[in-house]
């Protein structure tokens, strides 16, 4: 059966050559009934009788070879041809509703209903989702437009990438799932990041952000740059903000320091900043200094826009927000 060119076409009337069944066209279904000869006629659902109305032409070559026509799978074979080539490559407006439904059924039944997070009602938008090794759910939001599969999808999803090909759900999706398998330790490490240290901002991370503002204590704090392509590999790139002098002490230490690659990043940053000698050849612990309560010094955004219009009490306190607004270090290696 399966060498069988179109195995839903099933003989009515042998003698009088006459067949009825379903013939698939461009990942679409339609029933037909046939008769070969110079008699022969062929009928098919309204959808398809449509495009012999809008192309006269392809009913015209259609019906010279169905009066021509000795064997049924051969006919078919040159009917489904000239269908593809003549009427629904150039038919922009094969837009009704129900073979749509029927393409994005079978795109999504190809792909897997278990990664399928969501489609909305109009089946305008459908949501797919890829579990990663970790456990993590990461989606991919696909905007179809009423005419596909004639216009572009509309994709878009939180990877640390841009999408690149998207023709059909089944490419994004497998793109997608690369992305996902290629990032894994870049997500482990902005993970192992967001549980160990104090994090300023971004307030929700995503998965595309490869940035972290990370507390260090004194009201210093940190800017760090992940690459995402190997984020162990190499020393981040790193701006300060606090103080002029206690930035000039981790900038100092942060040059300093050696970057170990088998470690994690918070971890590597513990060993550089932990201990920062001070102007009295003290040691100050940037890392559980808990200055983090004060809210006038981290309140520095109030209903995601204003600043404090007060300053804290205490003098040290205030400074290293004052400092902090105002100085900060370009990026150090």
């Amino acid at each position: 059966m399966n060498n069988v060119p179109f195995p839903l076409i099933v003989p009515v009337d042998e003698e009088r050559r006459i067949y009825k069944g379903f013939i698939a066209i461009k990942n679409l279904e339609y029933q037909i009934q046939l008769q070969l000869g110079p008699q022969g006629y062929l009928h098919g659902q309204e959808n398809l009788s449509k495009l012999f109305q809008d192309y006269p032409q392809a009913k015209d070559l259609v019906e010279k070879k169905l009066h021509q026509a000795t064997d049924v799978m051969s006919f078919l074979n040159e009917f489904k041809e000239i269908i593809e080539t003549t009427a629904i490559a150039e038919n922009n407006r094969f837009n009704y509703s129900h073979d749509r439904y029927s393409l994005i059924y079978n795109e999504v039944k190809k792909i897997g209903f278990e990664n399928v997070q969501e489609i909305s009602n109009d089946m305008l938008q459908i949501t797919l989702k890829t579990v990663d090794e970790q456990g993590r759910k990461h989606l991919v939001k696909v905007d179809l437009p009423s005419n596909y599969p004639f216009a572009s999808l509309k994709v878009e999803w939180d990877l640390p990438v841009a999408i690149s090909n998207h023709t059909t759900l089944a490419h994004i999706l497998a793109q997608h799932r690369a992305f996902v398998i290629k990032f894994q330790l870049f997500f482990n490490c902005m993970d192992d990041l967001d549980k160990h240290m104090r994090i300023i901002e971004p307030d929700k991370p995503k998965r595309s952000d490869t940035w972290r503002r990370i507390a260090l204590g004194h009201h210093c704090s940190l800017e760090i740059q992940v690459n995402a392509e190997s984020p162990l590999d190499m020393k981040p790139k790193i701006r300060f903000f606090g103080s002029a002098n206690r930035v000039r002490d981790l900038q100092s230490k942060w040059k300093e320091s050696t970057w170990n690659k088998d470690l994690p990043i918070h971890q590597n940053l513990l060993d550089s900043f932990q201990l920062v000698s001070n102007s009295t050849d003290a040691y100050e612990d940037y890392t559980t200094t808990g200055d983090i309560e004060c809210g006038i010094c981290y309140s520095y955004k109030l209903n995601n826009t204003d600043t404090p219009d007060i300053i804290c009490g205490n003098m040290s306190c205030s400074r290293g927000f004052h400092y902090q607004c105002l100085y900060e270090v370009s990026y150090s290696k």
